[in-house]
């Protein structure tokens, strides 16, 4: 998953939705700010690494700490943004500032939350430094967006409008300062976060005793968001997320629709694939370096861009790949802003998960490196998207498994069609669990838990034991980023299209994913991306995206099963 996956906006004014903080909104001003003395010859030059290639800093990860920034200059500097009395040229310069420093705090926080999920302790708390930068970016969102509206307002708001672009200085200008009760509701968000984190690997707590735990905190995540959507003018979360967090171009409406198309698939996928044998096999254990030598490899089958990607990956240690029993065994990828550095975050299981996992994060890698946030502070990603380039990476890899598993490589073809169907249904299977549960907030733990179950076994999944019954909780979408599960759903539509072009002309299914690619993220929407590159689209042809995998994983599992049979 693009843990920013990555709602970035390089001039920042919008929090990363999924690397590890969730998508933020900014939090209220401070009352006052400090008197501190105001030089126009203090503002330089925003304080950014050197990028070589004008792009990418030339900063090794080990050299980059979190720390707790202090906000006393950047409120110093938005206040007298805010007062609307500095020339066009301060103002300017202000505005640069300011955005370099939330690239600061944003990274420092982005950091820290990967500090979290290592468990690595050895600059401080990595649980508080994150509950305290997602509370100064909440702030500092808020008001730098505020001080650059009011400044469209002052004397300098002529020039503003010039400098910050029509388009975006009419968004800001119209930009209303976050409530009380709005900041309040984000910092309870991330607490609720932290909480769910430190418990769901808790190995000392009974099943129903997690489940109750967690499962109270999923509900009172549930009515904070509600409250959250209404305060900006939604009836409902789920039209909130799908417009607001994701800039989805189909609606909570469709992918309901698209559920129920899956449906008769998804039946046939658990009660003929999901349960074969192949799944109990472990097989596919390499190491990090490995992993690493495997990414070499195969980047440069992929494009020369991609093999620059992972050099720069390597080369500045911007990834972590280790053991689950050390960092959490969750995969994602982000963007550390300062540095315009993606950054790579693979827990490993010591079995074939840990090679498409790891291809899957570094399709995000791939893309982030090659298509930058942008920089005009409108700049909306469409997390559809992001996810093709990843499930169409581990569609790619399906080709050179005999190379990779030898002997195994048909188990790893299992799995990878398993993958893109498991995608598919289990994407499914979360946006609709969540659209009931968000349109019904005074349900209690059971009744959550029935929901899911009455909502899985609608799609075949077997849900008789407390393990079926509870498997929602295991899913930190549901907690940390809900509603993005149905991007993984119409991903691989997309990315099964360029799996079976592979089939028949790999050359060819090489080159229409790099292209999807070259188009990033920020200046399509998923349909329109769909159609110009001449795919099928979910609304339109269901069948013709999912009907040569969906054939193809059903037939290897027989013969799997019957093999097994036989032997």
């Amino acid at each position: 998953m693009k843990k920013t996956i990555l709602l970035l906006l390089t001039a920042a004014l919008c929090l990363s939705l999924f690397p590890g903080c969730g998508a933020k909104k900014p939090a209220a001003k401070p009352d006052a700010v400090p008197a501190i003395s105001l030089s126009l010859d203090t503002i330089l030059e925003p304080d950014l690494p050197e990028r070589p290639d004008g792009v990418h800093a030339d900063v090794d990860y080990d050299d980059m700490h979190w720390e707790l920034y202090d906000m006393t200059a950047f409120n110093v500097w938005a206040a007298r943004l805010a007062s609307g009395d500095a020339s066009a040229e301060e103002a300017e310069k202000i505005i640069d500032w300011l955005s370099a420093e939330y690239l600061r705090l944003q990274t420092y926080s982005e950091l820290a939350w990967i500090s979290f999920y290592a468990n690595d302790d050895s600059h401080g708390d990595p649980e508080e430094a994150c509950r305290v930068l997602d509370e100064m970016l909440t702030q500092a969102s808020d008001t730098l967006r505020s001080a650059i509206s009011s400044a469209l307002e002052g004397s300098a708001g002529e020039e503003l409008t010039e400098y910050l672009g029509e388009e975006t200085a009419g968004d800001l200008a119209d930009y209303e300062d976050m409530t009380d009760r709005e900041a309040e509701l984000w910092k309870r968000e991330t607490e609720l976060e932290l909480e769910y984190n430190q418990l769901i690997d808790r190995k000392d707590m009974s099943w129903s005793a997690l489940n109750r735990r967690v499962g109270n905190i999923f509900m009172e995540l549930v009515r904070v968001r509600r409250e959250l959507a209404s305060i900006a003018g939604y009836d409902d979360y789920a039209a909130y997320a799908y417009e607001q967090i994701y800039g989805r171009d189909y609606t909570p409406a469709d992918a309901a629709a698209l559920c129920a198309a899956v449906k008769p698939y998804a039946r046939v996928y658990y009660a003929e694939c999901y349960y074969s044998d192949v799944f109990s096999e472990r097989f596919g254990q390499f190491s990090a370096g490995e992993l690493m030598d495997m990414l070499a490899k195969y980047a440069q089958q992929i494009s020369p861009d991609a093999a620059e990607a992972q050099q720069y990956m390597e080369s500045h240690g911007l990834y972590m790949l280790e053991s689950s029993r050390i960092i959490t065994g969750i995969g994602y990828t982000t963007t550390l802003p300062l540095y315009n550095a993606p950054f790579l975050y693979n827990g490993l299981y010591g079995d074939y998960h840990d090679v498409s996992g790891t291809f899957h994060e570094f399709g995000h890698y791939y893309d982030a490196y090659v298509n930058p946030e942008p920089e005009d502070w409108s700049g909306f990603g469409s997390y559809d998207i992001f996810e093709i380039h990843s499930t169409s990476m581990e569609a790619l890899l399906y080709g050179w498994y005999d190379e990779i598993f030898g002997a195994d490589a048909d188990k790893g073809r299992i799995c990878c069609l398993d993958s893109l169907m498991d995608n598919l249904v289990s994407g499914c299977i979360y946006d609709e669990f969540l659209q009931y549960v968000y349109s019904h907030p005074d349900l209690n733990v059971s009744g959550v838990n029935k929901a899911f179950a009455d909502i899985a076994s609608s799609y075949g999944m077997e849900c008789y034991g407390t393990e079926a019954v509870y498997s929602w909780m295991y899913v930190s979408h549901n907690f940390e980023s809900p509603f993005y599960y149905i991007s993984y759903a119409v991903s691989s539509l997309a990315s099964m299209q360029v799996w079976t072009l592979a089939q028949t002309d790999r050359e060819a299914a090489v080159a229409l994913y790099n292209d999807l690619v070259s188009k990033g993220a920020y200046d399509v929407t998923y349909c329109q991306l769909i159609r110009d590159v001449g795919l099928r689209l979910f609304t339109e042809d269901l069948d013709g995206c999912v009907r040569d995998v969906f054939d193809e994983i059903r037939a290897l599992c027989r013969e799997y099963d019957r093999g097994k049979l036989a032997a």
